[in-house]
């Protein structure tokens, strides 16, 4: 048994469906999951908490998915990304894994390659390893 505390998927999308239905299919596969409808919330816990990984929308509100990437950037948060989005294209998506996202899905999210996603953005949490995953709807 590892003292690590088990890691946190944060899940920040101001759409209240999407959010309820992430946090019911990760929490059915045991993980910790906190979810956000706003980019204030996520921020002000993840300087407490810290580890885990975010599965972000991009088409937030205010702030929008580059800016909470690029204040965690700012922030030295090393905490990997995964990006959603119902709004993707090739641009999009390159601008969002240059930006450091270990993934690009689009909405609707396929359950399995968002668990893949999160495997991949734990491991690069703890080790050098650099797999992006990206999918088309």
């Amino acid at each position: 048994m590892t003292d690590n505390p088990q890691p946190i998927i944060y899940v920040l999308d101001d759409d209240d469906a999407v959010r309820d239905s992430l946090k019911i299919l990760l929490e059915s596969y045991d993980l910790a999951v906190r979810d956000f409808g706003s980019v204030p919330d996520f921020l002000n816990e993840l300087e407490s908490n810290g580890a885990g990984c975010l599965v972000l929308d991009l088409h937030l509100p205010v702030m929008g998915g580059f800016g909470v990437m690029d204040t965690l950037t700012r922030r030295g948060s090393r905490v990997p990304v995964i990006v959603i989005t119902g709004r993707g294209d090739s641009q999009t998506k390159k601008r969002a894994l240059e930006a450091g996202a270990v993934a690009f899905l689009e909405k609707p999210v396929n359950d399995q390659l968002l668990m893949m996603a999160i495997q991949t953005a734990l491991r690069t949490r703890t080790g050098p390893a650099d797999t992006r995953m990206t999918s088309s709807a």
